[in-house]
């Protein structure tokens, strides 16, 4: 069961990484194409972690696969901070 949740899960973030990239739907607010690569990095290791386990692999390759989705998520993460996508919009005038 854990397994489709993380293909879910990733699948979504994919999904909302190329929407970021294109400037669509809710998730354009980011300022910088990089936060649009970050989610689709963190799906993609979502979805590598996910695969193995519904594949039956043994325990060493979903050992590594699951090691390459860590870094996968990790990078996504460190793309999202550097692109904006968490920051909050500031306006220029006195916030009044």
């Amino acid at each position: 069961m854990s397994a489709w949740i993380m293909l879910g899960s990733g699948g979504f973030f994919v999904v909302l990484g190329v929407l970021t990239l294109n400037g669509r739907g809710a998730a354009a607010y980011a300022p910088s194409p990089r936060a649009g690569w970050g989610w689709m990095a963190v799906g993609g290791g979502f979805v590598l972690d996910g695969g193995p386990k519904l594949l039956s692999f043994s325990s060493g390759p979903a050992m590594v696969l699951s090691t390459v989705a860590l870094g996968l998520v990790m990078l996504g993460a460190a793309l999202q901070v550097r692109g904006g996508a968490f920051a909050k919009d500031r306006n220029a005038g006195g916030g009044d």
